[in-house]
């Protein structure tokens, strides 16, 4: 409802509204006479403004009771009015701020002129005092009246702000509320404002009313301007802690509780709910009920906790504990809480945060079962571990340590390390541990002495690590008495077996001597007999075969024939005395035309047979050349022998490496061939796979191959089916090596 301009009529002090406003009651200045207050007042209040005076005391009495008072008094922003119960109520108020009722010529029983001027005199002092700027200004938006504070709060002088006009101002953000309620409308601005001569930036409420005149026109208008900056101030302050706060405690995933020992009421914000699982805003409830949300193994240290903060026993109260989630599950919290306490340090009020911390308390299961895990470990170490302070004790031992010298856990505790050396070892000791402080690690051998007094070599291992935040010493000692033993043995074994290889030495010495006196036996003392045999049944063929009888002459041509048998199975046995005695001299050997000098003589002694021969190219290696010699010419003899049924006959000389890159030879032929169940008496003096009839030979070739590969130290074996041939391959070994082994049933190469 708009204010009407009633300052015109102050002469009468009190009128009756027009109509349609005829049904309520205006308050009114006092008339000039009566206050004697004029505009050259150094206050600046003219006449009219003790109208202003009464609506800014009636709207800011007004605001303080509009509340309580909704249902009795409404009055409109600016009005200065009141329905007849609100009248009823501000009047007396009204009347003590200097104005009246009624005409001014009536009057008020009870209350004299003096009275009133005096009244007026402190309602205007009230009205500088107030903490707010109060103005009127025209429809040209000239400041017409206004009080001190207005002129503060601006930054105007106050001589410059009579009959100033606001729209000169720098800023011109107040002009929108001071135009509306010019064009009747009451308005509101809250924001900035920049001083016009100070360049101050301050926040500022404005409320701006429109003033009637009694012809129900504007005039003017009225505003109320309030420094807001300190209080903007301190709710930006308020509102960025309370955002702190609450990432504080949204970081933290903590949530507030706030608890009424009395009443046992129990209030859970909304981000304690999050981390119980349970959907909303906050929840009012009991402590009671939230007891029940507890691990019943956890209850009672709970209560216990909470009674001892209650009962003043601890500073502050804190209790890990677990809670059952939404889902049914269990969560680990920890809870904090404050107690306030009255005057008689009695606790009313409890509040504080709840966390999860079931993430945590999972890490430190972990934790310990990796600690458990890593204690286990080093305990189960067949060696000594300890860890040495930089002071000399001892902080960490293991188990083996502990149990080798005799000593206890306790004992062990703080003891310095030294006291467990040696006197012998405890200088060369402190000398490594100082190297192991100057260059990071550092090993020696020591005894240590145990609780019995047993003397126990150990080799130890010096690091340097970072434990606890200082450099300290790790030390790992292996126990070397067994191995010192072993050792010891080892010497006295060596004493003895060389002796024993002396011995044996001359015993091989003795068996060559008596191997060379056989085979100079052999060579000598068989060979006459034989050669006489041998010439007896040629005179007896010669001379007297004519005289002889068809079964003579075939016994004759038997006994020649055994005799050369004899004679072919006495230079076998001699070449493989040489082959096992003679001085192996390894030199490149080109196998080549070793083997085109081999065949040659073959063809040459069979020169009706047609045999294929395949050499690989380039074929050399680091062997003795004669034994290699008499190697190929075995090799090559048995293919060119055991093929003689085929007509197309084929030797085959390779060379291929095995898995190790050492070179492999083979001689493999498509010849009669052996059965592979008797492929281990291939290689054994005097060992025939056919018959005779079938091919001739004496057993020893074979067996004379393998030696001389073992001389080299190298290795032979083959492979063969009936009829389908058979592949022999062998190798020669290193340079270095003599001596190797025979692998009669070796894989096929």
């Amino acid at each position: 409802m708009p204010v009407h301009d009633l300052f015109p009529l102050a002469e009468e002090g009190v009128s009756r509204t027009p109509a349609p406003y005829d049904h309520r009651i205006i308050i009114a200045p006092m008339s000039p006479p009566l206050t004697e207050h004029g505009q050259a007042q150094s206050t600046g209040f003219a006449p009219r403004f003790r109208g202003l005076l009464i609506y800014v005391a009636t709207a800011i009495v007004w605001t303080m009771l509009s509340t309580p008072l909704a249902p009795l008094v409404s009055p409109s922003v600016g009005e200065g009015v009141f329905q007849l119960w609100g009248f009823v109520l501000l009047a007396p108020l009204a009347l003590y701020l200097g104005g009246c009722l009624g005409p001014r010529r009536i009057g008020i029983p009870g209350i004299d002129l003096q009275s009133l001027r005096q009244q007026e005199a402190r309602y205007l002092t009230l009205l500088e005092s107030l903490p707010v700027g109060i103005f009127h200004y025209d429809r040209k938006l000239r400041i017409t009246e206004f009080n001190g504070r207005f002129a503060e709060i601006l930054h105007v002088p106050m001589n410059t702000l009579r009959r100033l006009d606001i729209g000169t101002l720098r800023d011109q953000r107040i002009l929108e509320p001071l135009r509306a309620a010019l064009d009747g409308k009451p308005a509101r601005y809250d924001g900035e404002y920049l001083g016009t001569y100070t360049m101050r930036k301050i926040r500022v409420t404005l409320r701006t009313a429109p003033v009637f005149d009694e012809e129900g026109q504007v005039s003017g208008g009225v505003g109320i301007v309030e420094d807001v900056s300190a209080q903007y101030e301190a709710e930006s302050m308020l509102r960025e802690s309370e955002t702190r706060y609450a990432l504080a405690m949204r970081g933290t995933h903590e949530g507030l509780w706030d608890w009424n020992p009395e009443s046992h009421s129990l209030f859970l914000s909304n981000r304690l709910l999050l981390v119980l699982g349970i959907e909303g805003d906050h929840l009012r409830t009991t402590s009671d009920e939230w007891l029940k949300l507890i691990h019943p193994d956890d209850r009672k240290l709970f209560q216990n906790m909470l009674i001892d903060h209650l009962k003043g026993r601890t500073p502050h109260f804190e209790c890990e504990y677990r809670v059952r989630h939404q889902g049914g599950d269990y969560r680990w919290v920890l809870a904090r809480g404050l107690a306030l306490r009255n005057e008689r340090g009695l606790a009313y009020r409890m509040v504080g945060s709840i966390g999860d911390i079931t993430g945590r308390k999972r890490a430190e299961v972990r934790l310990k079962n990796e600690l458990a895990f890593t204690r286990t470990l080093i305990d189960s170490l067949p060696i000594a571990l300890l860890v040495v302070r930089p002071d000399g004790s001892i902080s960490l031992w293991n188990r083996f340590f502990a149990q080798i010298l005799g000593y206890s856990d306790d004992d062990i505790n703080g003891m310095l390390a030294l006291r467990l050396v040696a006197p012998e070892d405890k200088a060369l000791l402190e000398q490594r541990l100082e190297a192991t402080l100057h260059d990071g690690e550092a090993s020696v051998r020591a005894a240590l002495i145990a609780r019995d007094g047993r003397r126990i070599p150990f080799d130890f291992f010096a690091r340097i690590i970072e434990l606890d935040g200082e450099r300290r010493v790790l030390c790992i000692a292996s126990d070397i008495s067994e191995r010192l033993a072993t050792e010891a043995r080892m010497r006295e074994l060596n004493r003895t077996l060389e002796s024993r290889v002396a011995e044996r030495t001359a015993q091989l010495a003795s068996a060559l001597k008596e191997l060379e006196s056989f085979s100079y036996s052999v060579s000598h003392d068989l060979r006459a007999p034989l050669r006489a045999i041998d010439g007896y049944s040629v005179i007896l063929t010669s001379e007297y075969g004519s005289a002889l009888d068809d079964e003579a002459r075939m016994l004759l041509q038997r006994m020649r024939a055994a005799v050369q048998r004899m004679g072919m199975l006495i230079d076998d046995l001699l070449n493989l005395a040489r082959v096992s005695r003679q001085p192996l001299e390894r030199q490149t050997v080109r196998l080549n035309p070793l083997i085109e000098e081999i065949v040659a003589e073959l063809r040459q002694r069979e020169p009706e047979r047609r045999v294929r021969i395949e050499v690989a190219p380039d074929l050399q290696v680091r062997a003795d050349p004669n034994l290699m010699r008499i190697a190929l010419e075995n090799l090559l003899g048995n293919a060119w022998k055991f093929t003689a049924r085929h007509e197309d006959a084929l030797i085959r000389v390779t060379q291929t490496h095995d898995p190790e890159g050492q070179e492999v030879f083979c001689v493999e032929d498509n010849g009669a061939g052996f059965d592979m169940r008797y492929v281990d008496k291939l290689f054994g003096a005097f060992q025939r796979l056919h018959h005779e009839r079938d091919f001739q030979g004496t057993g020893i070739g074979l067996a004379t191959v393998a030696r001389i590969v073992q001389r080299h130290g190298g290795e032979i074996w083959a492979h063969g089916e009936p009829d389908q041939g058979a592949r022999f391959c062998f190798t020669l070994g290193s340079p270095l090596s003599d001596g190797g082994t025979t692998a009669a049933d070796h894989p096929a190469a």
